[in-house]
């Protein structure tokens, strides 16, 4: 099997705290020992986490010989300028539910790319991610939503993130095990205190990897507000560039949610928030 270690499509979102989006992306791994989380540091800091489970929409994939003109306020992104080729389409949006690690077969229609050197990927996803969880804690804290305890979950319900305030009842904590809820977490904007419609990246895991996120709007053009954001795209620079030959016959694609839910505390209380974070979609082909 050969596997495309660095199609890299982390499409990496800056959530409701007072970080930048590069700040964000390299923010710290919670510490977590045995399956048990530290209560004081996600009670006084931001840590990414994995999630019980982690959901995004997915309408479109490409891959490009090089790096396509970037969507403006007046025009969308022109991916002919990249040489960029789709490899997944599905209109409707392919909805991703997945845990660490898994493989995951979208409802939608793939295309093989034509030979090629690729050094550049470019994705279109809905800006609503999804994600459950369930921890444990080495000391009480307190659910936003409700209760206290060494024991903390997502709520069902939805949240805003770049509003310039921490989104509310995000979490429920108990004495005793919880069962997690979907948290529906809608990203519109890369900074919190003021609107911010493109974000970057760069040196991903320690390579040569980049990327930048866009906010686009109902046109697929750069959004110039909140209120104006549609969807989410993604253009993802590869380390390494990815070679289609002959004898690919068959691709696969697996999710890395390691970093795919944020932990912190809300502003003057400490009660915990869960959010969403950074996911990597990787290709493998056969």
């Amino acid at each position: 099997m050969k596997i495309f270690r660095n199609l890299i499509l982390i499409l990496a979102t800056l959530f409701i705290f007072e970080l930048t989006f590069t700040k964000k992306a390299e923010a710290a791994a919670c510490t977590v020992t045995s399956g048990v989380y530290d209560a004081s540091e996600v009670t006084s800091g931001f840590c990414e986490a994995t999630p019980d489970l982690y959901e995004i929409v997915i309408y479109q994939l490409y891959l490009c010989t090089s790096a396509p003109t970037a969507p403006t306020t007046t025009s969308a992104v022109d991916l002919d300028s990249g040489g960029c080729q789709l490899t997944f389409n599905n209109a409707s949006g392919s909805t991703a539910s997945v845990s660490q690690g898994t493989t995951v077969d979208l409802g939608g229609s793939f295309t093989r790319p034509p030979n090629g050197v690729y050094t550049h990927g470019y994705a279109k996803m809905n800006n609503t991610f999804g994600i459950s969880a369930s921890i444990q804690l080495d000391g009480n804290v307190t659910g936003q939503s409700s209760g206290t305890g060494t024991y903390c979950a997502t709520v069902t319900t939805s949240v805003t993130a770049g509003t310039g305030s921490d989104p509310s009842g995000t979490s429920i904590c108990s004495a005793t095990e919880l069962t997690a809820g979907k948290l529906d977490e809608t990203l519109v904007s890369f900074d919190s205190s003021s609107f911010l419609a493109t974000g970057t990246a760069s040196n991903i895991n320690g390579t040569s990897a980049a990327i930048s996120g866009y906010l686009v709007d109902t046109n697929e053009y750069l959004a110039t507000g909140t209120g104006d954001v549609d969807k989410l795209q993604g253009l993802v620079t590869f380390a390494d560039a990815v070679t289609m030959t002959d004898s690919v016959t068959s691709v696969t694609m697996s999710f890395n949610v390691g970093a795919g839910m944020s932990v912190y505390p809300e502003s003057g209380t400490g009660k915990i928030i869960f959010g969403s974070g950074p996911f990597q979609a990787i290709i493998s082909a056969n």
